[in-house]
């Protein structure tokens, strides 16, 4: 399919770039990209032979400037780690890389990295530019791509994990299966993240639920955790790193008994958290005294619970549940000892105003945070595993939800306004993805 030559380059020089999302009131402070550093760290782990490797982790950033000085450096392999936000961005600078120089190889990795965000209208003439997209783990994928030296499509259909443009959709190479954590070099250990700011944590992947908005649910179940030894060297490299606190990107605290008991007793023996931040996400239903105990011990712990809706009925079509009398239990547990936020979907499918609103008003009488998310379609969630019932119309960039089962674009947009005002009222914040309020009486 490709207008292309299909010989490419044979080097070893390597580009790695990441964007953070433009900057609004409700974002969060600056990270680091954790899966592109994760993929850097198995590249510098590796010694490979005649590898030059540069990094970009971009914020705010012009095209115009990144393209030159991509053009400058002459890559043989792009890795671009795509997102939402920075997908569209991404498509242009790899189109631009791709003129320039054909015989590049141009490999797309991230949650956004799929086939279903390449069929969307806008990126469906980039098709010619992208040579694969990673899906799901990518530091050994990646790896193997840039030890090659021929990097004909045959050769890259010998790479698992991979899905490769063909002239009437896309090949996809046997699923790769979850990394060891304890064998993937750390980026903290190496020393490659920036110093300060706030740490990125993980002590395992995947996750037990399938939950249709989320792209978690793509993943398989957990089965190899980070070791106690593992999570110490962690902790004392972001030690070293000079980190305020760290962010725990599991797909929540209480969703794996084995991790969780290697992560406090980590957390024990180095007092790693004892003056520092902890952010993390907890399932409600499955909140235990063991998670509560680890949390008071946390010098300044937040949490987020994603409830989504108070309504039993909508989270059944997007398989969650809620348990009142338990909520309220754990809620109170929590507030004693944390910052909590309760978190919910504005224009999730089998919603509707009433109902969102019904929420709304239920979580703003909690003694806690709210964080309101307006419904994104996901690529590897809604985008695939909605039913044709749910009638699915989303902007194609952002991929906000614009109207859905149970909600008309008048409704949404009617709702968005809402909040927008209340956020305004109550002294919150307003952002492109989401809004945040503070618990009633306080303010941000």
């Amino acid at each position: 399919m490709h207008e292309f030559p299909s010989e490419r380059r044979q080097g070893r020089k390597v580009a790695l770039l990441a964007r953070y999302p433009y900057r609004d009131e409700a974002m969060p402070q600056l990270i680091s990209n954790h899966g592109m550093r994760m993929v850097e760290a198995a590249l510098v782990a590796s010694e490979m032979e005649e590898l030059e490797l540069r990094v970009y982790d971009l914020s705010e950033v012009s095209k115009d400037e990144l393209t030159q000085d991509l053009l400058t450096f002459d890559p043989d392999v792009l890795g671009f780690s795509a997102y939402l936000w920075s997908f569209p961005f991404f498509i242009e600078v790899a189109t631009l890389l791709k003129l320039d120089d054909p015989r590049r190889l141009v490999v797309f990795g991230g949650p956004s990295a799929r086939p279903s965000m390449m069929n969307l209208s806008p990126y469906r003439n980039a098709k010619p530019f992208i040579d694969a997209l990673v899906i799901n783990e990518g530091e050994l994928t990646f790896l193997e791509i840039v030890a090659l030296r021929n990097r004909s499509e045959a050769a890259l259909r010998q790479i698992s994990g991979l899905a490769l443009p063909t002239e009437d959709g896309w090949f996809k190479t046997p699923p790769r299966p979850l990394g060891d954590l304890n064998s993937l070099p750390s980026p903290y250990r190496l020393g490659l993240v920036p110093r300060g700011g706030l740490g990125v944590l993980q002590t395992y992947r995947g996750c037990p639920f399938t939950c249709s908005f989320c792209e978690w649910g793509t993943l398989e179940s957990p089965k190899r955790v980070r070791s106690v030894d593992g999570l110490c060297g962690e902790f004392e490299s972001m030690d070293r790193a000079e980190v305020h606190g760290a962010l725990l990107v599991d797909a929540g605290l209480n969703l794996n008994h084995h991790a969780f008991r290697n992560l406090g007793e980590a957390a024990a023996q180095t007092k790693f958290f004892a003056d520092r931040h902890f952010i993390c996400e907890v399932y409600p239903a499955k909140i235990q005294d063991e998670h509560l105990d680890f949390l008071a011990n946390v010098g300044r712990p937040l949490v987020g619970m994603g409830l989504q809706s108070f309504d039993n009925d909508v989270l059944a079509h997007v398989e969650r549940s809620y348990d009142e009398v338990r909520f309220e239990e754990h809620l109170r547990r929590l507030t004693e000892i944390a910052g909590v936020a309760v978190e919910i979907i504005l224009g999730l499918p089998g919603d509707n105003p009433d109902n969102f609103r019904r929420s709304f008003e239920r979580a703003r009488t909690l003694p806690c945070a709210l964080r309101v998310y307006h419904c994104v379609v996901l690529p590897s969630a809604l985008m695939i595993r909605a039913p044709a019932n749910y009638d699915m119309a989303f902007d194609p960039v952002t991929l906000k939800m614009r109207s859905c089962l149970g909600w008309t674009a008048t409704d949404l947009q009617r709702e968005i306004d809402f909040v927008t005002r209340e956020a305004e009222a109550q002294g919150g914040r307003s952002g492109q993805f989401f809004w945040i309020f503070p618990p009633p009486g306080t303010l941000y």
